[in-house]
């Protein structure tokens, strides 16, 4: 009996650690250090991008399709999102753009919880992703 005590005592304890690192990760710093991302690339980063142009409140940038996609529809977006930031509006995404698509999918956590992407990931591990200066 005392086994199967320690052992839940374990199992639940590690159940919240669990728990306490996916809630935590919408609000982990950027990763500093990532690779731009560019046009003609195709991944969870690129859908972090798309995404985090939705959400960027101060930008009139907007995808219509969020597909993770990085085709001529998103170059304008970064550009549009660029723009709007008072960057070069120059289409990459590196660590000025990134440090703004954090700080939109920042918002969008707060707002709908870190929500399973398509990926099969949270939202918030964008920021492992994402070129930021951190």
């Amino acid at each position: 009996m005392g086994i199967r005590k320690h052992l839940t005592t374990a199992l639940a304890t590690a159940a919240v650690c669990g728990a306490a690192l996916t809630a935590s990760a919408g609000t982990a710093d950027a990763a500093t250090g990532a690779s731009y991302i560019t046009q003609g690339q195709v991944g969870f980063q690129v859908y972090c991008v798309q995404v985090g142009i939705n959400w960027a409140t101060w930008s009139n940038a907007y995808v219509s399709t969020v597909d993770g996609d990085f085709g001529p529809d998103t170059l304008k977006q970064v550009k549009q999102l660029q723009a709007d930031s008072g960057l070069s509006a120059d289409g990459v995404v590196g660590p000025d753009t990134g440090d703004r698509l954090w700080s939109a999918l920042q918002y969008a956590i707060s707002r709908n919880g870190n929500i399973t992407t398509k990926y099969g990931v949270p939202l918030g591990n964008c920021y492992n992703v994402l070129p930021t200066h951190g």
